[in-house]
């Protein structure tokens, strides 16, 4: 700057008063000074040097005319969102969740409440969503790299996957094929009717208003993509749903000639679902709808091929998702405006069926997942789901729920999310490095078993009462007491499952070893628990085919028929405990052969099962299979007699039931265990990693997990 321009610095401001200066006193810097007192002389300070007032440069206007560009833009791109709950100004950003929850209104200070200080806050808000707020990208791109056609359903498997933009053009579109209103219809009523209570993460009533919705939209141009992406990404779920879980029985429903036709749409439904997810997730904010059919489509994928990468893929893009669209902080005190809509209460049933899900997996799946969970505790803030039945869902509902002992649609999954808090104490249990080396200690393993015995005792009655009884006792429709009773089966079938995998590391060493007897016996009586489950379940005369899609029912019936039968196997023949043991085989093959029809896991396990069952001729009650017989799918069929009478509920679980039940007694397990100690712990283990992994369980290698207890036989 040239010396002309500079301005002379301005003389600091005295501190005595002018009195003083003048007489050269000192000045003890008090208003009137001692001084001037003592001389009664007024006592005046130097005046103060105000800088000289002028026009504003034109630098500070063109800074006031930014800032209120700024604003003006901020203004025009706020969009009215339809979303779960109205967020916060500051809510959408980790940076504003941190300002509101550094600054309580306890602790806000007065300089916090100016209005500049919100300005500021706003604007620091405003420009971080510009590099993390989806809703600043462009909704286009799904519109222009996918197209939504319709067609009858017989079509779909043959249609085009993908079709030309114009007769000018060679560029590909994606084609998704979607069937005919009233197909849709009869594929939405199936899952309803046979799926639905398994996961119940929907809203129910309002399904037929959104497919009719979804269809409306296919008429004009792009508004699949602004209005009904969530509902599509739903809906292929629940198609992909309803035609895995197709039954023979369901052909007369006039979708499908065979079930096996239907059977084989579902992946490509997963597929289709899969593509629009793939572009929907990066160009858009996907809806809960949308959140909604990416858990089926997971599930879906379960019963297929196992915890598979590509399950465990969907699961965690669903929770992805979910934490996108705010679904873990629903219950955040900025969101206490929407606590009491319905959809608030959809959103906490989808987040803790996600995270029931999440802790579950570990411990179920243990060579999958390596005891690693996503969902920590502290880390959300969610209510659990009310006990309540979707049609007592209204906006503005009070928080008042029914007791946990009467009945409702939320009645398993808030049991499922009881066993999951156990599943993950037995993580939190288990440090990472244990899941490498060895797992959980036995102590600890006999710990949650103790919770998993408790919560088998508090299960509420009505899971284990007949549908009559369920119809007169709470008032309820047939078609929903006939979900409560199959609700129950699948709940204790589940959990004893559960029980018997957590002891299976101990099964063989409390053979011979006196210290782990106990995992011994609480693995078989936990196994022969989910055989008598499924058996009374299977002549119980309820619909029973749509259940055996379900890869946990089979797996459960699985492991635990090849656990008795290796106990049977191992056993001394002059065992008497080998009859009661060989019956409770033939009640698994009953199950298996019942399921193999409606499900080719069940297939599969079956032939497995009965090659080692006639190769060491563990049975011998059970007839040779009839030369030349074979059923429509090339399986054999085989001539198994069932002596049961019908039952129509599950009986009652109580502690002293249990030991009555157990046969502990009848059971000399430390006389009977091989002379030459063999640990059988690492069939145990390739046969859980079988389940876990995806892998055909048909092409076991039996002669290779049985040589070595041949001496045994």
């Amino acid at each position: 700057m040239p010396k002309d321009q500079q301005k002379r610095a301005t003389r600091q401001q005295p501190v005595s008063c002018r009195s003083c200066r003048s007489r050269k006193l000192r000045c003890n810097r008090d208003f009137p000074c001692s001084n001037c007192v003592s001389r009664n002389v007024t006592c005046e300070l130097e005046n103060a040097v105000r800088p000289p007032s002028g026009p504003p440069s034109s630098l500070e206007s063109e800074l006031v005319e930014r800032v209120r560009k700024l604003e003006r833009l901020v203004e025009s791109q706020k969009v009215g969102q339809n979303e779960i709950v109205k967020p916060h100004p500051n809510q959408g950003t980790p940076l504003g969740q941190m300002h509101r929850s550094t600054v309580s209104p306890e602790t806000e200070t007065p300089e916090a409440k100016l209005p500049e200080i919100e300005t500021l806050n706003n604007d620091i808000a405003y420009l971080e969503s510009i590099y993390s707020d989806n809703e600043q990208l462009q909704d286009k791109t799904l519109s222009n790299n996918l197209v939504f056609k319709n067609c009858p359903i017989g079509q779909i498997t043959n249609a085009p996957a993908y079709i030309n933009r114009s007769t000018t053009s060679f560029e590909p579109l994606r084609c998704i094929w979607l069937p005919q209103y009233s197909e849709a219809q009869i594929l939405l009523e199936k899952y309803v009717q046979d799926v639905d209570h398994i996961h119940h993460i929907m809203y129910t009533p309002s399904l037929s208003t959104m497919l009719s919705r979804a269809y409306t939209c296919l008429s004009a141009p792009d508004s699949v993509t602004k209005h009904g992406g969530g509902c599509m990404l739903l809906f292929l779920g629940i198609f992909a749903s309803a035609t895995n879980s197709w039954t023979q029985l369901d052909c007369d429903r006039g979708l499908f000639s065979t079930c096996a036709e239907a059977n084989s749409q579902a992946s490509l439904w997963v597929k289709a679902l899969e593509d629009v997810l793939d572009i929907a997730h990066r160009t858009m904010s996907v809806s809960m709808e949308g959140i909604q059919g990416v858990t089926i489509a997971a599930y879906v994928v379960l019963s297929i091929s196992g915890f598979s990468r590509r399950c465990k893929a969907l699961f965690n893009m669903a929770l992805l998702l979910a934490r996108d669209a705010g679904l873990h902080v629903l219950d955040h005190p900025s969101n206490a405006g929407s606590a009491n809509l319905a959809r608030t209460e959809i959103g906490r049933r989808l987040w803790w069926h996600l995270v029931a899900s999440d802790w579950q997996a570990p411990a179920r799946f243990a060579a999958a997942v390596r005891g690693v969970y996503h969902c920590h505790p502290r880390q959300m803030a969610v209510k659990k789901p009310l006990n309540l039945n979707d049609e007592e869902l209204v906006d503005g509902m009070s928080q008042d729920q029914k007791p946990l002992s009467w009945p409702t649609v939320m009645s398993y999954p808030l049991q499922r999310i009881r066993i999951a808090e156990i599943m993950r104490s037995l993580i939190d249990r288990n440090a990472l490095t244990m899941s490498y080396a060895g797992g959980l200690s036995h102590n600890a393993i006999m710990e949650i078993d103790t919770e998993l015995q408790l919560f088998i005792n508090d299960i509420p009655s009505f899971f284990s009462k007949a549908t009559t009884e369920l119809e007169a006792t709470y008032q309820l429709s047939p078609l929903r007491a006939i979900c409560i009773v199959q609700q129950g089966f699948c709940l204790h079938s589940l959990t004893w499952s559960q029980r018997c995998r957590l002891h299976i590391p101990y099964f063989s060493r409390g053979i011979i070893e006196l210290e782990y007897a106990a995992s011994r016996d609480i693995c078989l009586h936990s196994a022969r628990q989910v055989i008598k489950t499924e058996t009374l379940l299977r002549n119980s005369g309820l619909f029973t085919a749509t259940s055996y899609k379900l890869l946990g029912i089979v797996a459960s019936v699985f492991m635990a028929s090849v656990v008795v039968l290796l106990t049977d196997i191992t056993h001394n023949k002059s065992s008497a405990q080998r009859d009661i043991l060989s019956g409770d085989i033939l009640d698994a093959i009953r199950i298996l052969e019942h399921a193999r029809h409606e499900s080719e896991t069940a297939a599969k396990f079956l032939e497995s099962l009965m090659c080692v069952v006639k190769k060491h001729n563990v049975c011998k009650s059970i007839a040779q299979v009839k030369s030349g017989e074979m059923c429509d799918d090339g399986a054999h069929v085989y001539d198994i007699t069932d002596t049961h009478a019908p039952v129509e509920s599950l009986p009652t679980i109580t502690p002293t039931s249990m030991l009555e039940n157990n046969n502990f007694g009848d059971m000399d397990i430390l006389n009977e265990r091989p002379e030459n100690g063999e640990d059988l712990s690492e069939y145990f283990n390739g046969l859980a990693q079988s389940f876990e992994q995806g892998v055909d369980v048909g092409s076991l290698d039996w002669d290779s997990m049985l040589s070595g207890i041949e001496p045994l036989i």
